[in-house]
């Protein structure tokens, strides 16, 4: 079970970087740049970084027994916190902001795809995948940001587990 002060840093660490994540979109939109392309991505480390943070910190101020368990659900409540939040502002904005932004997305991402295409067409399967690709491009707030949720935890995924045993006393 986490004690309290695990629970506390994982809480305050998760809400700092969705935090951040959301500053760095909101960046994105205010200066007139896409913010739901590629430039949004530069924000897939900051889960990784939230949990080994999260982890080390509470393992610093556990008076008690840190074992891997504690660590462990300290770095998953980060990540989820971080992603949820991450997820929830790309969805407040891609309602509330300008509707136009997600065509303007969409038709940047199909022109990059195609440009790819003779790449994938080289792979076996590849034509699949170039059509797999081109439907799944988001075309809705909630496409959107069930994207940036799944990118956020499948980058935090990889760094819970080694640093739940790391930091773990």
């Amino acid at each position: 079970m986490m004690n309290q002060a695990a629970l506390r840093t994982a809480v305050r660490v998760g809400a700092i970087a969705g935090a951040l994540c959301v500053a760095w979109v909101l960046m994105l939109y205010l200066t007139d740049q896409n913010p739901y392309g590629p430039k949004r991505l530069m924000t897939v480390f900051v889960p990784p970084i939230a949990v080994l943070v999260a982890q080390w910190s509470a393992r610093k101020l556990a008076t008690d027994q840190f074992g891997f368990l504690v660590a462990l659900m300290t770095g998953v409540v980060t990540l989820l916190i971080t992603a949820s939040l991450s997820g929830l502002g790309v969805y407040t904005l891609a309602r509330v902001g300008n509707p136009k932004l997600i065509e303007q997305n969409r038709a940047q991402m199909k022109k990059m795809i195609q440009a790819e295409r003779a790449n994938f067409l080289k792979e076996k399967g590849g034509k699949e995948q170039y059509e797999r690709s081109l439907s799944g491009i988001a075309s809705t707030p909630a496409d959107l940001a069930q994207d940036d949720f799944n990118k956020k935890l499948l980058a935090g995924l990889f760094f819970f587990l080694p640093g739940a045993i790391f930091f773990r006393r």
